[in-house]
C-alpha cells in the first residue's frame, strides 16, 4: 500500500500512471458500448450524431463512423493530454485533474449518445430484428 503522507507516494499518483490506467478502462467501456450499438443497427442505417431542439436528428453519419467517433476522439485527446503532461517537465496537479475527469465525462457522453441514437433508430426502424 502507498502511504499518501509521503511525497514519494504523491509523486506516483501524480506521475500519470493512474490516469493512464483510467483512460484505458474508459476507452474499453466506450468500445464495448460502441460494439453493442453497432451490432443492433442495420448496416445501411445512418445513425444520428446530433439532435435539434425539437428532438429531431440534424446530423447523421454512417453506422461505423457514428459509433466509433467518440472513442477515436478520446484516444486522440488522451494521447495529447498524456504527452502534454509528460512534456511539461514538472508535476502539475492541474493536468492530473483534467486527465482524471475527462475520460469519465467522455464515457457518460458516449453512453448518452449511443442510447439516444438507439431510441431514434428504434422509432425509425433502423435496428436489426
Amino acid at each position: 500500500m502507498f502511504d499518501l503522507s509521503s511525497t514519494g507516494a504523491l509523486d506516483v499518483l501524480l506521475d500519470g500512471l493512474w490516469t493512464d490506467v483510467l483512460w484505458g478502462v474508459c476507452l474499453g467501456m466506450m468500445t464495448v458500448l460502441s460494439l453493442r450499438t453497432w451490432r443492433q443497427v442495420h448496416r445501411e442505417a445512418w445513425v444520428p450524431l446530433q439532435w435539434g431542439r425539437d428532438g429531431e436528428p440534424v446530423m447523421r453519419a454512417q453506422r461505423d463512423l457514428a459509433v466509433a467517433f467518440t472513442p477515436m476522439a478520446a484516444v486522440v485527446a488522451g494521447l495529447l493530454l498524456a504527452a502534454s503532461q509528460r512534456l511539461s517537465g514538472a508535476i502539475e496537479p492541474g493536468w492530473t485533474v483534467v486527465r482524471l475527469f475527462a475520460p469519465i465525462l467522455l464515457v457518460v457522453a458516449h453512453r448518452s449518445h449511443m442510447g439516444h441514437a438507439l431510441e431514434t433508430l428504434k422509432l425509425e426502424g433502423g435496428l436489426r430484428g
